[in-house]
């Protein structure tokens, strides 16, 4: 008799990729960005550059009576260069935080990251893994101009805390399953950029000589939105556009339940109009940024 069985499509198997948090335990995770933004307006391009190297420590305590789960997040290193037009060089290295700007309008930039360094964040979980609420220390933003404080919003910080779990599927999937999700990256002045995404699941590899999880993702659509009324005589009215480039790839440990590696390359260009003065100003952005983010090795 001839089987039936080497006629039968293989089946992949499904994986669940659930988000969980280890008790009693210390991860110190590096962030390495730089962005390179050219504004064409009124005939002029205008150049900033970026880059910043931020290393922060959570330590997650035990669970609580009510299966909550609380995890400290503390920076312990922050160094960052930026370059504006007309030759302004500004750095922060949080070794020597207090150095001030070379200009008195970029003061308010460097005080948003002071007080961002002293200020240790709490994010608590719920039993299920899920993301409860990120917890600022009172009165922690109360000295910064109006236009800053949203930095250290606790509404804002839990947002991007569960958009961050919600790169994950729903649900049991196999190699090659996809799934769309909607993420915003908040800009300075009440400036947001709502991405969507088409993420997809490529199996497990081997990174670092660890099994994990790869999640790859591709931006298909890009919506600017501002809200609010920024203290800039310089207003977006509209704009078209679009990812030239991108690329996402997510490493995600099943044992820990964590992304331990992720990294990002973002190109953005299209036409804006702006307004000054009652007056509509075309132009043209061509906004390039990229993020790598990994976990550091235990100390010894």
């Amino acid at each position: 008799m001839i089987s039936l069985v080497a006629f039968l499509p293989a089946v992949s198997a499904q994986v669940t990729l659930d988000a969980k948090q280890q008790e009693e335990s210390k991860v110190t995770e590096r962030s390495d960005i730089k962005v390179l933004q050219k504004l064409q307006l009124a005939g002029q391009e205008v150049v900033t550059k970026s880059k910043q190297i931020i290393v922060t420590e959570h330590v997650t305590g035990s669970r609580a009576k009510d299966g909550t789960l609380r995890s400290k997040a503390t920076v312990k290193k922050w160094n960052g260069e930026w370059e504006f037009p007309g030759g302004i060089m500004m750095e922060f290295n949080s070794e020597v935080p207090d150095r001030k700007a070379p200009i008195a309008q970029l003061e308010p930039v460097l005080e948003l990251l002071r007080v961002t360094l002293k200020t240790p964040l709490t994010h608590v979980f719920n039993k299920d893994g899920s993301v409860k609420i990120v917890e600022v220390p009172e009165d922690a933003a109360k000295d910064l101009p109006d236009l800053f404080k949203d930095g250290l919003s606790p509404k804002k910080l839990t947002a991007q805390l569960k958009q961050k779990y919600e790169s994950l599927p729903e649900k049991a999937v196999s190699k090659g399953d996809t799934w769309v999700r909607n993420q915003t990256m908040h800009l300075e002045g009440g400036q947001t950029m709502t991405f969507r995404i088409n993420f997809k699941y490529e199996g497990i590899v081997e990174k670092d000589n660890v099994k994990l999880d790869l999640i790859t993702g591709k931006i298909t659509d890009v919506a600017y939105n501002m809200k609010g009324n920024p203290n800039s005589p310089l207003k977006v009215k509209n704009s078209e556009l679009k990812a030239a480039k991108s690329s996402l790839e997510l490493f995600f440990d099943r044992k820990q339940g964590q992304f331990v590696r992720t990294s990002s390359l973002v190109h953005i260009k299209g036409d804006m109009t702006f307004e000054a003065n009652g007056m509509e100003l075309p132009g043209k952005l061509d906004l390039t940024m990229g993020n790598h983010v990994k976990d550091l090795p235990p100390e010894k």
